[in-house]
């Protein structure tokens, strides 16, 4: 996904003096360029992400790109070759700030229960941070080991590995994915139905009785309309703000820097 910006400097040439002229195409490369660090600095596009995103991770605010040809511009976010793991921005940014449908994009978490048929087509899983072992960053995020931890648990469960039985790791019980609600039955007749989603074995303490506690539970996948939450704008129109506020008046500055 990428917005191109052409620099025609023939709108403003008859403001210039002659001199000033010989000077524009020069002066509009140079300015073009340093419009594109400014987007791509912390006063551009992350600047603006951090209005619309909560606590936006530094691959996010980072995640913007540049290509220069001449007196044009290409501004983009970063997709899958430019990176060598993780989601790719553009596919997680495009719901609130593309042109597309607005449905989430599923990460790489959400493609390993797809790809092993761990859940339904049309539910996304959705962290329990509430659960201790289900740990996140200083942006909120579920850790990178969660998810890794949680796929080992799985693995070792489906092939019936063993396990310690204890509590400080997700991967030390068995942990089952369920993609439909459940219904447990107590020996005391009561019983006890149970959302979708990933949940795990856990040991009473001073007991061998076992209880099951939720990693992630699956919800319809979630989606936006364009441009996510009401006011904001879509990518093409964020660069166009950008550029209709500062290019011609870096521009303007190159000129007269040029021709002192």
């Amino acid at each position: 996904m990428a917005t191109r910006i052409v620099f025609d400097i023939n709108k403003f040439n008859r403001f210039l003096s002659i001199y000033e002229q010989s000077q524009a195409e020069f002066a509009g490369k140079r300015a073009l360029t340093k419009f594109g660090q400014r987007i791509k600095g912390s006063q551009g596009l992350a600047q603006r992400y951090k209005k619309i995103f909560d606590r936006p991770v530094p691959f996010t605010t980072n995640s913007t790109f540049t290509v220069q040809r001449g007196l044009e511009l290409d501004i983009g976010i970063k997709d899958q070759t430019a990176i060598t793991k993780g989601n790719p921005a553009s596919k997680y940014l495009f719901p609130p700030i593309g042109m597309g449908s607005g449905v989430a994009y599923d990460t790489l978490f959400t493609q390993y229960l797809r790809d092993r048929n761990l859940i339904n087509k049309a539910d996304y899983p959705v962290p329990l941070t509430k659960n201790r072992l289900v740990r996140t960053n200083k942006y909120g995020n579920v850790t990178p080991t969660t998810y890794s931890n949680t796929k080992i648990a799985l693995g070792k469960t489906k092939s019936k590995g063993s396990f310690s039985g204890g509590n400080a790791k997700i991967q030390d019980a068995r942990v089952l994915a369920f993609k439909k609600p459940f219904t447990v039955k107590k020996k005391d007749g009561s019983s006890k139905t149970y959302q979708a989603g990933i949940y795990r074995e856990n040991k009473k303490v001073g007991s061998n009785k076992t209880f099951l506690s939720p990693l992630f539970l699956y919800y319809s996948v979630p989606s936006q309309s364009k441009g996510g939450k009401k006011g904001n704008k879509v990518f093409p129109e964020i660069v166009k703000d950008f550029a209709d506020a500062q290019l011609i008046k870096i521009w303007l500055r190159e000129i007269k820097n040029l021709a002192k």
